[in-house]
């Protein structure tokens, strides 16, 4: 397939992290909710990976930022590359790494760059809520992915729950997320996101609700999926 610069899936959102750049590692800055968050996605990710362990797979983290995920994946022995449009997040995420001793592959750049059939696990945190082109993301996915790979993500959907609660509180009264991260009309529910992945080849999709309290700046899992979710799904 032809593949299309991952520059331009983002939306005006990517201004927001290329300010907050410096702020990437600061467990107390404006990334502190996804840094609380990486927990409860790690214990997932453990939880659902159809290989058992990390030790000596392949993995791609898209939208890797400064590298957040992909540093405990490394450590926990996958051999990891990540890939982001904002350059100062793979400047970030390179240095932090240099300085945890870790050997990650971090790109900046294009999706083309990634080869075809060359991963087992593919995660994509926090990002298709910010994409002009979903299903182009799920396509090349699966493109990457070796058979019986997994594709593990997490997203947050569009429901009045989620405007409230993901825009209006968390950005605008709490500030627990940096103003401007989010437009409620690129939100996606579940169903939709299932539809995307099935008709591109993948199966068995499951999906997660999460919970976030910004007082306790805490995530737990959940049965209900009104605001934040994840889910994986394979290709076998």
């Amino acid at each position: 397939m032809k593949s299309k610069n991952f520059k331009s899936t983002f939306n005006g959102s990517s201004r927001v992290f290329d300010n907050l750049s410096g702020e990437w590692w600061d467990e107390n800055g404006s990334f502190k909710a996804l840094h609380s968050f990486n927990i409860i996605r790690l214990e997932y990710l453990k939880k659902n990976n159809f290989h058992k362990s990390f030790n000596g797979l392949s993995v791609l983290d898209i939208g890797c930022g400064g590298g957040i995920l992909c540093e405990p994946l490394s450590r926990l022995g996958a051999q990891v590359t990540g890939i982001d449009s904002n350059e100062k997040a793979i400047k970030v995420a390179r240095e932090h790494a240099k300085m945890k001793n870790l050997k990650i592959n971090y790109i900046n750049g294009e999706l083309s760059n990634v080869a075809k059939n060359s991963f087992d696990i593919i995660t994509c945190m926090e990002v298709l809520e910010h994409v002009e082109n979903v299903n182009q993301i799920i396509s090349m996915s699966n493109d990457f992915l070796k058979k019986d790979g997994i594709f593990f993500g997490s997203t947050i959907n569009k429901t009045l729950s989620s405007y409230l609660f993901a825009i209006f509180f968390a950005e605008n009264v709490l500030q627990v997320v940096p103003r401007g991260t989010h437009e409620w009309k690129k939100f996606l529910k579940p169903n939709y996101v299932k539809k995307q992945f099935l008709k591109n080849g993948f199966n068995n999709f499951q999906v997660q609700g999460v919970n976030y309290n910004p007082f306790k700046n805490k995530w737990s899992l959940s049965e209900k999926t009104l605001i934040n979710y994840m889910f994986f799904a394979n290709n076998s």
